[in-house]
């Protein structure tokens, strides 16, 4: 019996149907191994190999897919690898055209986040109900991350140009590894207890879900849910969802967009300030204008003019009864001091100076009368006296002449 001989490929055909059954048979597969060799093309596509202690396989991630990557491919960093084998036909090598490509680990992670979102849904944590309103115009303003990233400065230069007169208190902390979450969470019960913060942002910059993991932890979750201000969650980039960014009471895509968040903008706070102001203008003049218009009306109302000449018969009234109070007045201050003169009489005869100034004269005259008629009385005693002497003298006188001539 002859013997058949094989059919004769090509390089081309073989490289062609090998293609087909690898790409037939491992459509959709995910290959866990160490990158290595890792190059970045000018096209944007990433060629690297994939290894571990017994063997390697080239790989290319092309652009469009490249681009989805939300980590650093490096050498040695533990990935798995996700998309289909296939022949690069002009060499003649197999090679996986990875569609995705995400860290050893991340599939646990992402269990884990899905566990914890299910469990503090359950309890309320992510409602909207209970999320609070941001102040308007805060006076503090807590900023929680690292003192050495991108995202402290982009806050503070975004606070500056936009609302500079709000303060700000800085709560330096790690944002990834370890220690991360633990010292997230006291930096937000610090915060809490301090009266003059008005609202509070926690965050960092973009990273892998690894570096962004401590916004997934509970105890972060659960700080931010207790603050007693409203928290405002700027984890990563705008493709970055945390279980922080679903607890907070606001969640901004990048820190620099939380600034903007927190405060107003300089100008819009003067443009309202002057909108008011000529609001409040208008509405004064307005008022002044109706008020104005409504007593010219009054002013010329028939009600208003009885009633004006009601008030000036009034006034009139009020002016006769003036004269007759006057008047009356009058008299009864004449009468008045009439009597008052009678009484200064009657008081002046009841003056003890005067009474005594007539009781003394009185008594003078009493005393100068009868000292006069005492006086009187002795002189005429005095005179009968001595008449009477001398008329006995008389006698004895003529007696002794007698008996001398005799």
């Amino acid at each position: 019996m002859a013997r058949t001989e094989p059919p004769v490929f090509s390089v081309a055909e073989i490289n062609g149907v090998v293609r087909e059954l690898l790409e037939g048979e491992f459509r959709d597969v995910i290959v866990s191994g160490e990158l290595s060799n890792v190059r970045v093309h000018a096209s944007g596509h990433v060629y690297f190999r994939l290894k571990d202690a017994g063997a390697q396989l080239a790989a290319v991630c092309f652009r469009g897919d490249a681009r989805g990557i939300d980590f650093e491919l490096q050498d040695g960093v533990q990935v798995l690898a996700r998309g289909r084998l296939t022949v690069y036909e002009p060499q003649g090598t197999y090679q996986l055209v990875a569609r995705g490509i995400e860290p050893a680990g991340r599939g646990e992670l992402e269990r884990a986040y899905r566990l914890l979102v299910a469990r503090l849904d359950a309890e309320g944590l992510f409602d909207e109900a209970r999320k609070r309103p941001l102040p308007r115009y805060p006076r503090t303003l807590a900023v929680i991350t690292s003192p050495s990233g991108a995202a402290i400065k982009d806050i503070l230069s975004t606070l500056r140009r936009r609302f500079p007169c709000v303060e700000v208190l800085f709560v330096p902390v790690p944002v990834q590894g370890e220690t991360a979450a633990p010292a997230i969470a006291r930096a937000l019960d610090a915060v809490s207890e301090q009266p003059a913060v008005d609202a509070v942002i926690v965050g960092r910059g973009g990273g892998s879900l690894e570096d962004l993991w401590a916004f997934n932890e509970e105890a972060v979750a659960r700080a931010i849910h207790r603050c007693s201000v409203p928290v405002i969650s700027a984890v990563g980039h705008e493709r970055d969802v945390t279980i922080a960014d679903l607890v907070a009471d606001r969640r901004a895509a990048t820190p620099t967009m939380a600034a903007e968040i927190a405060v107003p903008e300089r100008a819009e706070v003067a443009r309202r300030i002057d909108g008011l102001d000529a609001a409040m203008a208008s509405r004064v003049r307005s008022r002044v204008e109706r008020s104005a218009a409504r007593v010219s009306e009054l002013l010329r109302s028939y009600a208003l003019g009885s009633v004006r000449g009601r008030i000036e018969q009034g006034m009139q009234g009020l002016d006769f009864i003036s004269v007759r109070l006057q008047a009356g007045v009058r008299g009864g201050l004449r009468e008045h001091s009439g009597r008052l003169d009678t009484l200064d009489a009657r008081l002046s005869s009841l003056d003890p100076r005067e009474t005594m100034r007539r009781g003394y004269v009185a008594c003078a005259d009493a005393v100068s009368g009868r000292l006069l008629k005492g006086a009187k009385e002795a002189l005429d005693a005095r005179s009968v006296h001595l008449s009477f002497h001398d008329g006995a003298v008389s006698a004895n006188v003529g007696g002794r002449v007698g008996k001398e001539g005799t």
